[in-house]
């Protein structure tokens, strides 16, 4: 059919051409996503969220594309952000409207970001780079991300949903508090308020600033209405009726946070015994079980504190307080992803049931370097010492803090099927709740320093204890889209052969570094010989015929050793350009070329069945 090879190069030529030019025209809606994350595939519950929409909203993305031409990481992940948008607006149905704006410097496009509260970045050349979004609906409510930083690219369908469900919030979100702890009025308590001392926990005070805090007596008969998140810190012992509350709560939708602890030094630092927190039955019905009177000792996580000694003792590793590390903590979840460091005193170790039907997702755990003390050994002032004498390592590790969500049971049957109780009593629903094992983590002394500045306490986190409680509440008082969101994969990949060959071509250029310096070493030592022995005599040359030698052979070391490490960086960019070139060869004369031989073989294959 086709006798010249030249006519068949150039068939698939223009079949690749029109197939390119046909599915840009018609085929933009139609989307394979084929990244190991999933990173361009909507989650079920930002589709729901937007098929909620009562009203269109419209996206403003202001990104200043030429401008961020000279930075490729930049420049990626604004086209990243941009894909990320042109898929929401094309699963909303017509309800979100997408404009993306190149605001070029010194223009009305330039001023128009700036009215909306975006937030540039200056370059050097006195232009400014804009990469944010501005939303608004048709009632005048309006949001904005001021700027996308690339340390939230995990979170970015996250950031997105958050901002299109803000729009539809008249009111701060209501939390419920349950607390034994002086949250409300610091250490000392009430009395504390009434001599004019009171130091409020800065987590309170956040939480109060962020939302409607109403306190939940000890003694409820009752929970109040209208919540949006109950947050239960270290409880007072609960009866069945109020436990039984708890649980139709959460059965039927209610979202609850519960910080309990096997001793909590917050409660009173100087107790003889230790002052513990559980939910009574609830735990085991929602598939999960916290430890009885033991502690998590953990000596890879360690706190290092004064103990008040002198010298080498004065500083030590205490076991029973924690330093959670950034690689202990979930980095695949929305609120516990970006948190670098946690304090914790005396935790309990948390673990799923076996046989549960809810899902148990650990967000922080211990190290595997770890044993459970009795919880006697953390009443007081516990001797840093004495603890790591005692310490037998147990294997495995210990979670201090879980996701439990699924579908539950309640922990009272008889009396959810009761007559004489309210006729709407659940039997089971699914659940959504947060358990921790430290309800330490809430005193100021574990997290925060508060210091005084012209009048003024600043607090000055040192760990992120704040940054999780309010996240978690923000998180759980959110909408069910917000809820069912996790954390997705980077795009941003590392170059593995890159780095190996970095590596391999650094190693070699210490090792140049370091025989340079022994060489410098040996010869400053020699020359150093030669001079104590110089004569004094005027009329002598500066340096004998030795000492010139010596530094005339040292020199030539040095312009030989400067010459081997320039290969060295010159073998080491010559190899990554090499890779480089090989793989842009690939990723743009891959597909062309799979075409052309996908239809040469066909034609070839036809033409050889016709013959036949």
């Amino acid at each position: 059919m086709f006798k010249r090879p030249g006519v068949l190069i150039l068939c698939a030529v223009l079949l690749f051409l029109s197939v390119t030019v046909l599915s840009d025209r018609f085929l933009r809606g139609v989307q394979l996503d084929l990244t190991e994350d999933q990173l361009y595939t909507l989650s079920d519950g930002t589709r729901t969220l937007l098929a909620d929409l009562e009203e269109p909203v419209e996206f403003r993305y202001y990104f200043s594309e030429e401008l961020a031409a000279p930075y490729p990481s930049l420049l990626s992940y604004g086209k990243r952000v941009e894909d990320m948008l042109s898929a929401i607006a094309a699963a909303s149905g017509g309800n979100v409207d997408l404009v993306v704006i190149d605001p070029e410097p010194f223009s009305e496009a330039e001023d128009a970001a700036v009215e909306d509260g975006l937030s540039g970045v200056p370059l050097g050349d006195g232009s400014t780079l804009y990469m944010g979004l501005a939303v608004k609906d048709q009632l005048d409510g309006s949001a904005t991300i001021p700027f996308f930083a690339s340390e939230r690219e995990a979170y970015l369908e996250y950031d997105l949903v958050k901002l299109v469900a803000s729009l539809d919030q008249k009111a701060q979100p209501k939390v419920g508090l349950l607390t034994t702890l002086p949250m409300q009025f610091g250490p000392g308590g009430p009395q504390a308020m009434l001599q004019g001392r009171s130091q409020p926990y800065v987590i309170y005070q956040q939480l109060d600033e962020l939302f409607d805090v109403e306190t939940v007596a000890p003694g409820f008969d009752a929970l109040p209405e209208g919540m949006d998140v109950l947050l239960v810190i270290h409880p007072p012992t609960l009866s069945d009726d109020q436990l039984f509350l708890l649980d139709q709560y959460v059965l039927g939708g209610g979202r609850l946070i519960a910080f309990l602890d096997p001793h909590a030094e917050a409660q009173n630092p100087q107790s003889p015994a230790p002052s513990p927190s559980d939910l009574g039955g609830l735990l085991a019905a929602w598939g999960a079980e916290m430890t009885t009177g033991k502690v998590v000792g953990d000596r890879g996580h360690a706190q290092r504190i004064q103990t008040g000694g002198f010298g080498p003792n004065a500083v030590q590793s205490f076991y029973l307080w924690h330093a959670i590390p950034a690689e202990a903590i979930n980095r695949s979840d929305v609120v516990t992803g970006p948190i670098e460091s946690l304090n914790l005193a005396s935790p309990g170790a948390l673990a799923p049931l076996e046989g549960a039907s809810t899902r148990f997702t650990p967000l922080v755990t211990s190290s595997a370097d770890t044993m459970l003390y009795d919880v006697s050994r953390a009443v007081g002032l516990a001797d840093p010492a004495e603890i790591a004498r005692d310490f037998a390592p147990e294997p495995g590790t210990h979670t201090l803090l879980a996701r439990i969500e699924g579908p539950a049971k309640t922990a009272y049957p008889d009396r959810a099927g009761g007559e004489t109780l309210v006729e709407t009593a659940r039997a089971e629903g699914d659940i959504r709740v947060i358990i921790g094992s430290d309800a330490d983590l809430v005193d100021d002394r574990f997290w925060v320093q508060v210091v005084s500045f012209l009048g003024q306490s600043i607090p000055r986190p040192i760990a992120g204890n704040g940054a999780l409680v309010l996240g978690l509440v923000e998180h759980m008082a959110g909408s069910e889209a917000l809820l069912s969101l996790r954390a997705r994969g980077v795009t941003t990949r590392p170059f593995t052969v890159v780095a190996d060959i970095r590596r391999e071509a650094e190693a070699r250029y210490l090792a140049e570094e370091q025989a340079l310096q022994a060489e410098l070493t040996a010869a400053e030592a020699r020359l150093a010989e030669l001079e104590a022995s110089r004569s004094d005599d005027p009329g002598e040359a500066l340096y004998s015929p030795e000492q010139e030698a010596e530094i005339e052979r040292f020199r030539a070391q040095m312009l030989d050793t400067r010459r081997a490490l320039r290969e060295v960086q010159r073998g080491l960019r010559t190899d990554i350009d090499q890779l480089g070139a090989t793989l842009a060869a690939i990723n743009i004369a891959a597909v062309p070329v799979l075409i052309l031989l996908f239809a040469g073989g066909r034609l070839w294959w036809r033409r050889r069945q016709t013959r036949a």
